[in-house]
């Protein structure tokens, strides 16, 4: 299997969109947390949220291997470890698949959402300075400032949308990360992303109460997915 999205079973799909909702999940964390995250992992989990007419599966994940750190929090969360960091992740996971449940029923919601995200460009690589949001905007690249446009569209997309609703994710962390612009643009674009992957979850058949039944197979495919790509390297 290489590092592009190969030919994998309705079931291989299901677990990889199920993946990007947990990683979607640790990247919270992380900024949330210690105010910083891969931007490999970050791009690879927002971008899916921008792909509005997709011909396959592959069109929305390209590249699995960066959906590796989902994966392996699969792996994580359906094992028998129980520690405060899988409590955040769990509940963050659910909270997204829950808000998608509760999105499905609002058809006005659901096309709000799809019509902001027609004039958001995709994000991409770029050289990054390990702390940004300390440097002066006149000291950042035109790759930079295009990027904090990109994550503060998404940002604003959630809070007129996501954010009116009943049911909210809170996120915990660091009171100076949370507060951050730049850091807060980026865990609302992040739950954003998860739940259009928690919609595509959906769409391939995955149901809550099927991650209770089917446990230990969830686990075994994250599993099997993550050395299938790491022989192949």
């Amino acid at each position: 299997m290489s590092n592009s999205a190969a030919e994998l079973t309705r079931w291989e799909w299901q677990v990889v969109a199920l993946a990007a909702v947990a990683q979607s999940a640790v990247l919270v964390s992380k900024l949330a947390v210690h105010g910083n995250a891969s931007q490999t992992e970050l791009l690879a989990s927002v971008n899916p949220l921008l792909v509005l007419n997709p011909r396959s599966e592959s069109d929305v994940y390209p590249n699995l291997w960066h959906l590796n750190l989902g994966l392996r929090t699969i792996n994580d969360m359906f094992s028998q470890v129980r520690s405060p960091e899988n409590a955040s992740l769990v509940r963050y996971t659910l909270g997204m698949l829950h808000i998608r449940k509760k999105l499905d029923s609002n058809s006005a919601m659901q096309a709000n959402i799809r019509d902001g995200l027609q004039s958001i460009q995709p994000l991409l690589l770029i050289p990054e300075n390990a702390t940004p949001w300390r440097m002066e905007e006149t000291g950042k690249t035109d790759g930079q400032l295009r990027q904090e446009q990109t994550f503060e569209q998404l940002a604003t997309l959630y809070q007129d949308t996501i954010s009116t609703m009943e049911h909210r994710i809170q996120v915990h962390g660091q009171v100076d990360y949370l507060q951050n612009e730049y850091v807060s643009n980026r865990i609302r674009s992040l739950l954003l992303a998860g739940i259009r992957s928690a919609v595509l979850w959906h769409q391939l058949g995955g149901r809550r109460w099927r991650l209770i039944v089917y446990r230990k197979r969830v686990q075994e495919t994250a599993t099997a997915l993550r050395r299938r790509m790491l022989t192949s390297v």
